[in-house]
């Protein structure tokens, strides 16, 4: 009880959201990336995935993450001192087009 305000339940709580998909430790946060997308993701239309370029825990995460039961699109963007933004708005304002278009065909049915 006393643990909650402090957001210390948090961590196991997202653990087990990502139990299903994660069968072992994969280190850094790839777990709370995976949990974090099964608890929201009926919060949200889409997730951006931001991940460190080369940090293998969100390597695995962001494989996993498509194939979850909860069917929301995931983009991402793995930062480096290359990253360039021009290339990253384009690949957003897809990203934002095609969750505008899944909207509009979820209200039609």
């Amino acid at each position: 009880l006393f643990l909650n305000p402090l957001g210390m339940n948090e961590k196991a709580r997202i653990h087990k959201a990502a139990l299903p998909y994660l069968k072992r430790d994969i280190g850094g946060d790839g777990w709370e990336s995976v949990g974090e997308k099964v608890l929201h993701a009926k919060e949200y239309d889409g997730l951006i995935h931001l991940a460190p370029f080369t940090c293998m825990p969100e390597i695995v995460a962001q494989n996993i993450m498509p194939s979850t039961k909860e069917n929301i699109p995931v983009l991402t963007i793995l930062c480096d001192e290359q990253l360039g933004k021009s290339g990253m708005l384009t690949r957003l304002e897809a990203f934002v087009d095609l969750l505008k278009h899944r909207r509009r065909a979820k209200v039609k049915t």
